[in-house]
């Protein structure tokens, strides 16, 4: 069976008031990443300094919206295979406001698309609890990470430990660290590291030209150091630095 992420709960908020919220791109960009739709029809939003466009693929306008988007992968996440995700989104009204069922999948079968399934699971509760702390309060804080110029250059994918090294893009925060694949990230800026979350926050931090430190596990030893972070590079630029 292919996994997916379902999320259902209500708000005390009008139908009509939610598809306003999650459909107009004038509030979109108010709660949720940067947002606007092209002249023909789909939409872009800005995430992680990509565009990624979706398209409408089911309409039943006020009640539900089916999107489908093509996801490339990139890095600091588990390297995957394109794939084409979907998101659907239900509205039901109740007595007491709305009702909400937010379903993502085209996630696919096998160890890397769990490891997927699993790095994204927070990422969406975030992004819900950014639109009910908008519906119900009018402001638009955006706690789920965005992101700044900066890039870290570290692939990596979730361990029982914490964050393990898969690769380190040469050029990058991560190569002038002196990172390797295999080592296990424990430390940013002397917080703990266990996962993507917070290497989110690390890169939401900074900007072009900052000094940031890092502690990391490497055959039984405990190494730190500290680089400077330089500009995202293109994907696939140099390769791989594991030695």
């Amino acid at each position: 069976m292919t996994p997916n992420i379902e999320r259902r709960f209500s708000v005390a908020i009008s139908v009509e008031r939610v598809w306003s919220a999650m459909t107009d791109p004038k509030e979109l960009n108010e709660w949720y990443f940067p947002f606007h739709v092209d002249d023909e029809g789909r939409a872009h939003s800005e995430i992680d300094g990509n565009d990624r466009a979706s398209e409408v693929v089911e309409l039943e306008t006020g009640r539900m919206f089916r999107t489908r988007t093509k996801d490339t992968g990139s890095e600091g996440w588990p390297p995957l295979p394109a794939s084409v995700r979907e998101m659907s989104v239900v509205l039901e009204a109740t007595d007491s406001g709305t009702t909400i069922t937010i379903t993502h999948s085209g996630f696919g079968e096998g160890i890397d698309w769990q490891q997927a399934l699993e790095a994204t699971k927070r990422g969406v509760d975030e992004t819900i609890a950014d639109l009910v702390l908008y519906l119900e309060t009018g402001v638009g804080v955006k706690r789920h990470p965005h992101y700044s110029d900066a890039f870290h250059g570290i692939g990596a994918i979730e361990v029982p430990a914490g964050l393990q090294v898969l690769s380190v893009q040469p050029g990058t925060f991560a190569d002038r660290l002196g990172l390797r694949a295999g080592d296990l990230l424990v430390e940013l800026d002397g917080a703990g590291v266990f996962g993507f979350h917070e290497l989110l926050f690390f890169r939401r931090l900074h900007r072009v030209g900052d000094i940031g430190t890092a502690a990391w596990v490497r055959g039984g030893k405990l190494l730190r150091g500290s680089a400077e972070l330089g500009p995202r590079l293109p994907v696939g630029a140099g390769a791989e630095s594991s030695a």
